[in-house]
């Protein structure tokens, strides 16, 4: 939050307090949704906080809803961006995730959607976890709906072994 404070100053109070709230509000699932993509919480923290700086250059963005729409394309475009920066420019992951949050949910879950590529992962996360539909999906990643569809699709069919079918019973 102190590096939103530094560039939030030109806010009248009353737009740095919606911000703030905003922060309270969708910083936590936004770290979740970015550390699934990228594997690393600590560069999540990074990711989701860039995205933060960017809202504050923007704001007022909207209504609730258009502000964890905005935050959603923004920080898994920012996700993505940096997991092709790192497979150009072949960097290793340097250190192991502190995922234990996920991994105790459910590890063969986990390491089947960290399996996917960031594209698939982003859309998986974003109709599932936050529902929103294929067309908004598309619209948020600036790619065509069958793009999205057949990323799903593809990503449905690598992690039907980890999760179980109940489709052939």
């Amino acid at each position: 939050m102190e590096k939103l404070a530094t560039v939030a100053t030109g806010l009248t109070a009353v737009e740095a307090r919606d911000l703030e709230t905003a922060f309270s509000v969708h910083m936590p699932w936004l770290h979740r949704r970015i550390t699934l993509i990228v594997g690393d919480p600590e560069e999540a923290q990074d990711l989701a906080q860039e995205a933060f700086a960017r809202a504050v250059e923007r704001w007022p963005i909207g209504a609730g809803d258009d502000v964890a729409r905005w935050l959603a394309a923004v920080g898994i475009r920012l996700a993505i961006d940096e997991m092709r920066r790192r497979r150009r420019w072949g960097f290793l992951q340097l250190h192991e995730t502190d995922a234990a949050w996920a991994m105790n949910t459910d590890p063969d879950l986990w390491r089947a959607i960290s399996a996917l590529e960031p594209p698939a992962r982003a859309a998986l996360l974003l109709t599932i976890l936050d529902g929103y539909t294929q067309e908004e999906v598309a619209e948020a990643l600036g790619v065509a709906r069958g793009t999205v569809s057949s990323w799903l699709s593809r990503a449905r069919d690598r992690l039907r072994p980890a999760i179980g079918s109940t489709a052939d019973e």
